[in-house]
């Protein structure tokens, strides 16, 4: 089979959420980051038809992008890349050495929704690098919900900041920066947690296709 552009750019993604990842049979791929702080899954086009592990996602992928429209084969114990120029083989790692996604569905409380576009989270992106902010935060104070980018433990520290709607229950709830690993598109985002737990999260919901991440809420977050 060929690999489409659109999943190699969603695997690209994937590897800087975690190097290593789980493959499984189907049209679903998911992966979790060491920490357990990063959960992100998607549909692809393709149909994977046996369940390997892969170490290190971006040798794979480099191998798969050196030349275009190579022909792809997954085997019983290796991948191989074929193309007029000669054929590469990846071998599959153990499973037990990889950090593998949780199965299943996320329950889970939206205490707030809000929708941001494409190019409002390459402004995120951009605002945290030029601030080298820390954090990014979702607080609603007076009714206004505001996304801000920032040090949380200086107020006089550069920033950024954007009204996202209204809401009239108060939370304060904010991510590491390092967590923001979201393809930039358009996205509904949840300020959630989970029922009768302290975890919290920001769901982020992509508007057009299937795919999803779940970045956890530092531990001193309130909702």
């Amino acid at each position: 089979m060929k690999i489409s552009s659109e999943t190699l750019a969603l695997l690209k993604n994937f590897a800087s959420i975690n190097m290593n990842m789980l493959f499984r049979p189907g049209d679903m791929i998911s992966t979790i980051s060491a920490s357990r702080s990063v959960f992100a899954k998607a549909q692809i086009k393709e149909t994977i038809p046996n369940e390997f592990a892969i170490y290190e996602l971006n040798s794979l992928l480099a191998m798969m992008t050196i030349v275009e429209n190579q022909e792809v084969e997954f085997n019983d114990k290796s991948v191989s890349i074929s193309s007029p120029a000669g054929k590469f083989e990846y071998f599959y790692s153990d499973p037990e050495t990889v950090v593998a996604a949780p199965t299943g569905t996320i329950d889970q409380v939206d205490v707030y929704r809000f929708t941001l576009t494409a190019e409002d989270v390459q402004m995120i992106m951009k605002a945290a690098s030029i601030t080298s902010a820390p954090s990014i935060s979702v607080t609603s104070r007076d009714q206004s919900v505001v996304l801000s980018v920032g040090d949380r433990k200086n107020p006089t520290s550069s920033n950024f900041k954007k009204e996202v709607g209204t809401c009239f229950e108060p939370f304060d709830v904010f991510i590491a920066v390092e967590n923001l690993k979201v393809i930039p598109d358009a996205y509904e985002v949840s300020v959630s947690k989970i029922p009768k737990g302290k975890a919290k999260f920001l769901y982020f919901k992509h508007m057009s296709r299937q795919l999803q991440y779940w970045i956890a809420c530092e531990p001193d977050s309130i909702l």
